[in-house]
């Protein structure tokens, strides 16, 4: 064994290696601390799996890279915790999806997260599902990139046909599916309220008219023509039927449209002729009248306004006036033209005449003295003639007439 001096050159040489070596020691020592106290855990639940890092950064961006997890500009990622507090670092990170809601007859697109419902979904679209609607998937049904989901509205309706009126709970759609729904079968032209083609609404009223056909059979005249024919053997003014006219028949189908039942449209089908009708042929007088009475002869006859030989008692010249409004005359007798108001005690009543004005222009005709009046008892006038009309009454006015008795 080799001793040394202690103050020999090998000696000092020694002993600074060996100090040098202490401080290399000690350094090397406080490196290995520092790093393990600044290294850190992190948890971190992406789409519920779980994994953890430990790394040097806190940096969430880092964490997510170490952790291989790659996010999205809509994905959700929320940290828990921060590494002050000497705990672990927890960070959850949800991914976004793009979902499309159809309801309503429109389809939105909405972003939701892993995790979240159908329910969740019609939430961010705004659609409110009712009590009697139907959501495909179910409501409960977690979400997926890309999932379709589907809201079957339900709606009241009330529908009226037949005479009666019901409630009905159908789905979505058009008027003639909810009627389908409902129970009620439609006829190719019966007539719906709203058009088939509109659709349905919470409400909603629906009528169903009913629309039957039916033919008829009916006989029916068929009228008869008329043609005049000039005869010159009558005076103008007559006429005189030759031959009288028939009507005629015919067999006439008929289609009528009914609307519950009422009678609203019809249209002949056929017609058939079973008699033909028989013109009537009438004869039109074209001889001219005597304009007055041709001539009153000394042998007590006169020839009418109709150029007839008439034998005639007496004649009596006076005024003559006219009235009207109805009524029975003296002798019991409706008033009527030709019953004329005399005297009786000049002229009896019941006595045939013939009065015309003495130039023979005016001429009232035949006539029956049938009535009496102040007028003729006191003898201003010898006869009242009897007209249907007031305007007539007052063209003839007061006139001197003759009166033949006949």
């Amino acid at each position: 064994m080799r001793f040394f001096k202690e103050n020999t050159p090998y000696l000092k040489s020694l002993t600074k290696r060996a100090a040098a070596l202490t401080v290399m020691i000690l350094i090397t020592v406080g490196s290995v601390v520092t790093v393990a106290a600044t290294t850190c855990n992190a948890n971190i639940n992406y789409n519920g799996a779980k994994k953890s890092v430990q790394l040097f950064s806190t940096d969430t961006g880092d964490i997510l890279q170490a952790a291989g997890v790659k996010v999205g500009a809509k994905d959700l990622v929320v940290r828990s915790e921060a590494p002050a507090s000497g705990g672990d670092i927890n960070i959850v990170v949800k991914s976004a999806y793009d979902v499309k809601v159809s309801a309503d007859s429109s389809v939105k697109t909405v972003t939701v997260h892993y995790g979240d419902t159908v329910a969740d979904a019609l939430e961010a679209a705004g659609v409110t599902p009712g009590s009697n609607d139907i959501v495909i998937p179910s409501r409960s049904t977690g979400v997926s990139n890309g999932m379709q989901i589907d809201v079957k509205r339900k709606y009241n309706i009330t529908v009226t046909a037949d005479g009666q009126t019901k409630t009905a709970v159908v789905p979505q759609g058009t008027v003639e599916e909810a009627l389908k729904e409902a129970g009620v079968s439609l006829g190719n032209e019966d007539m719906v309220t709203p058009a088939k083609a509109s659709a349905v609404a919470e409400g909603m009223k629906l009528t169903v008219a009913r629309v039957t056909y039916k033919e008829v059979t009916a006989a029916q005249d068929i009228a008869y023509s008329n043609t005049n024919v000039n005869d010159s053997t009558l005076y103008k003014g007559t006429k005189k039927i030759k031959t009288a006219g028939q009507k005629g028949s015919q067999t006439v189908i008929t289609r009528q449209k009914l609307v519950d039942g009422k009678l609203t449209d019809s249209s002949i089908v056929s017609t058939t002729v079973t008699a033909k009708p028989v013109n009537q042929v009438t004869l039109v007088g074209t001889k001219k009248k005597p304009s007055a009475i041709a001539s009153v002869g000394a042998d007590g006859t006169l020839v009418d306004h109709n150029g007839k030989n008439v034998d005639y008692r007496k004649v009596i010249t006076g005024r003559c006036t006219a009235y009207t409004g109805g009524g029975s005359t003296s002798t019991g007798r409706a008033a009527a033209f030709g019953l004329v108001a005399v005297n009786p005690n000049v002229i009896p009543y019941g006595s045939k005449l013939y009065i015309t004005s003495p130039d023979g222009r005016t001429v009232y005709g035949y006539a029956t003295a049938a009535d009496t009046g102040g007028g003729v008892m006191t003898g201003r006038i010898v006869a009242d003639l009897y007209y249907p009309t007031s305007s007539q009454c007052k063209s003839f006015g007061v006139r001197n007439m003759r009166i033949y008795v006949l």
